[in-house]
Order: structure tokens, then sequence, then C-alpha cells
């Protein structure tokens, strides 16, 4: 070998030394972290990751639980001030996790997207919990298109902040998007009928729902007859002179006319 040869060949072994140093004080930091969180001790984690990323600040990990740590910390402030600081440090470091994610993300590896998407879903969560609706719709519209297989669950994070949000026009077409991808998935129908049914009109002292609301919620009964939401479910019929339908102990009627 060259002098230069056996140069180069040191300088690998060294940069290769320091990256084994590196990684396991990172995992260290990471593991302090996440116990903290584990505990609610927010602003512990936050302190581990920070100084882990005065380590190295190129770990997308390291970014995206830094944005867990902000986000769910803000939760539990009382300032309002102090909780949307937090929510904006959440989003800064949820980008900063997807900028850096997308520079490793390869066809190679086969949850690559997946965890990018994750990284969407948590960044579009920390928008609307900052009160910005449009953008978090437009993330996880992101992390869907981006995880074909997971759409369902992005699409229902999106109705879900709709429904919030009051847009109840938008929140129906997510829930429609979530029952295509699952048909199973009882809760979207619900979350459908709840959107519908605030559309209702009133002749006289009849509550009149729009086409579809008693379909929506006989559907979920249907499919959970004692779920979560089948007491409310009843009662939202009830509202609008709709009849129970379910396959639990009886005959299934046929649908109401129109």
């Amino acid at each position: 070998m060259t002098p230069e040869q056996i140069k180069q060949m040191q300088e690998q072994q060294e940069k290769q030394k320091k990256e084994v140093t590196t990684v396991k004080a990172l995992n260290e930091k990471l593991a302090a972290a996440n116990a903290a969180i584990q505990g609610q001790d927010y602003d512990t984690a936050i302190a581990a990751l920070n100084e882990a990323n005065q380590m190295d600040s190129g770990r997308d990990l390291i970014w995206f639980k830094l944005g867990d740590a902000y986000r769910l910390s803000a939760n539990k402030q009382t300032d309002p001030a102090e909780k949307q600081k937090r929510l904006d440090s959440a989003v800064q470091s949820y980008q900063k996790a997807v900028e850096l994610k997308q520079g490793v993300t390869n066809d190679k590896d086969p949850n690559a997207a997946k965890s990018l998407a994750a990284y969407y879903n948590n960044l579009a969560e920390a928008y609307a919990k900052a009160g910005k609706t449009d953008d978090a719709v437009k993330t996880y519209a992101q992390a869907a298109q981006i995880d074909p297989p997971s759409a369902g669950q992005y699409y229902f994070n999106t109705g879900a902040v709709l429904t919030n949000s009051g847009k109840v026009d938008d929140a129906i077409s997510a829930f429609d998007k979530v029952i295509a991808a699952d048909p199973n998935r009882a809760d979207a129908y619900y979350w459908k009928g709840v959107n519908l049914i605030g559309k209702a009109t009133l002749q006289g002292e009849k509550m009149v729902a729009p086409p579809g609301t008693a379909e929506a919620f006989q559907k979920y009964l249907e499919l959970q007859p004692t779920g979560t939401y089948a007491d409310p479910a009843k009662q939202m019929l009830a509202s609008i002179g709709a009849s129970v339908e379910t396959s639990f102990g009886a005959k299934k009627k046929p649908a109401p006319k129109k």
C-alpha cells in the first residue's frame, strides 16, 4: 500500500470509530428521552433530545422524537402562549425530521415510506393542535399518498380534524374516503353520520336529515351493535325518526323510503 492509501485507510477507521461512539451516545439520549416521555416528563425528554442534536443534528429519528415531546408537552400547558410556542417547536422539529428522512428514503427499504408517512402524520397532528387546519389536511394527504396501505387511517385523521373545525362537507368527503379504503371500519360511518346530521333542517318540530344519514348510523350499528358509539347512534336515529336496523338478534329491515 502506498502512504496515501494507508492514510486514507486510517482516516476511514477513525471515522468509523467516531461513528460508533456517536451512535452509542445518541442511543443513550434517545433511551432516556423515551423513558421520560413514557413517564410524561416531557421537559426532561426535550432536554435529552436537544443534547442529542448538539452531538449530531442530522438524525431524523431524534428530530421526530423531539417533535413528539414538544407536541405532547403542549397539552400540559395552562398558558396559551407557552402552549402555542411548544406546538410551533413541534412543527419545526417534525419538518426537520421529514427533510432528513426524505434525504435517506429509498426503494430498497420497505419500511422507509411507512416511516416517512408517520412523520407526516404527526406533523399534521401538530398543525391541527395549533389551529392550522388547512396545513394539517394537506399534510395528512401527503402521508396517505406516501403510504397507500395506511391511507384509510390518514383519511380518518383528516375527517376528525375537519369535524373539529366545523368543516362538515369536507369531513363527510374524508370519511367517504375512509369507507372506500375500509368498508368495515364502523367509526367512519358513525362520524359521517354525525357530520350529516349537522346539516339537518327543521320542518316544524321535525328534524329532517340529509340523505344517507340514517344509513350511516345503521351501518355503524350493523358493524358494531354494542360498540362505543352504539347508544349515541341509536339516539341520533331516534332524533330523525329513523328505525334502528342491525343484524344483532333480528332480521334486517328494509331501508326506509326517502
